[in-house]
């Protein structure tokens, strides 16, 4: 077979690929088992021309810092106009974080509530999410330190527990954010669907009750400030440009939130917050909703549990009776992602 220059030099490239491919395999199997080595060099390249970005070597290993980076390496595209800019496809975390006590927030939640004036109670629970599709960490001419777009989507059911777990009614959300975090600020803006919906149970057994099909389709624009590690202070204004079923276009939002972060995370620590939601289909009638107990938070990604203690005072968060007034006290769970 007759070998040229240019094959040889094909060849020889391909080698070198596969060799460091087999190091960085044979040396991140190591790395679980090996406590990390605080003596290390950086070995550096561009992303495309060779196909490793950027790994940390020790004496013995792959330090997790490397497992991390050389991962996002698969996901991620170095742009080579300015350092240290690149894209993250399906990201870890969020840069705009889910308002604590929003009762509209995509989460997985329940809580058990106790109308304070009639005594009747109601099960209230949310499944949903909210996630990072794309991250831009440091673009170019825009002055932010990174911007992601996420997906949300959750639907918000009321069971009556007094008749025997009916769905008395379901909200349903579905939304896409465009949000950007520089320092302590986080914005948002986007889209989001609203609609709400009667339970068939409750129909049956209320045959004189006129539903609405409210539906409303909104512009969102919001900001977040985090003023200390504990305290954070935000407000949003959502825009309906279709709105019907008694639904009308103005909604805002606005509240603040305490929430210490535990020197150890299996431990936990307290927290509080309170969330106004002003509608315009309700005169602007503000509804009150206080969260307060304790939580659990990875300090790294976020994502919180908590437990704790619910009050809410204000026309209905159940869209589907808007028009009537809550005055509920109760016990929950909630998971923040």
């Amino acid at each position: 077979m007759h070998l040229n220059i240019a094959n040889f030099h094909f060849l020889m490239r391909h080698a070198v690929y596969a060799f460091a491919m087999g190091m960085i395999v044979c040396s991140a199997s190591i790395s679980l088992a090996e406590p990390i080595d605080e003596d290390s060099a950086f070995i550096a390249g561009s992303y495309g021309d060779n196909f490793i970005d950027k790994f940390r070597l020790t004496s013995q290993s792959l330090t997790y810092e490397s497992l991390e980076v050389v991962t996002s390496t698969v996901s991620a595209s170095r742009d080579s106009g300015r350092s240290g800019t690149y894209s993250q496809v399906l990201p870890s975390g969020l840069l705009y974080r889910s308002y604590i006590a929003a009762p509209h927030e995509p989460r997985f939640s329940s809580a058990v509530l106790v109308d304070t004036s009639s005594g009747t109670s109601r099960w209230d629970a949310t499944l949903g999410s909210r996630v990072g599709l794309y991250r831009r960490v440091r673009p170019p001419r825009v002055n932010f330190d990174s911007l992601q777009f996420d997906i949300e989507g959750a639907a918000m059911v009321r069971l009556d527990p007094q008749e025997k777990m009916d769905l008395e009614s379901a909200d349903y959300r579905f939304g896409l954010l465009w949000t950007g975090k520089r320092d302590n600020l986080a914005v948002k803006f986007g889209y989001f669907h609203t609609s709400s919906h009667v339970g068939d149970e409750f129909l049956i057994k209320n045959p004189t009750f006129q539903r609405i099909n409210y539906v409303k389709e909104s512009l969102i624009l919001g900001a977040s400030l985090e003023a200390s590690e504990e305290w954070r202070y935000y407000g949003e204004v959502a825009v309906g440009v279709i709105a019907t079923g008694g639904a009308k276009p103005l909604q805002f939002q606005l509240g603040t939130e305490y929430a210490r972060q535990a020197l150890r995370t299996s431990r936990g620590a307290p927290f509080v917050a309170l969330n106004l939601e002003i509608r315009q289909e309700v005169d602007f009638s503000p509804g009150v909703s206080i969260l307060t107990g304790w939580q659990w938070r990875n300090p790294e990604t976020l994502k919180a549990f908590r437990v704790g203690m619910q009050y809410f005072n204000g026309p209905s968060n159940q869209y589907e009776f808007y028009q009537d007034h809550n005055a509920q006290l109760g016990i929950g769970v909630w998971y923040d992602f």
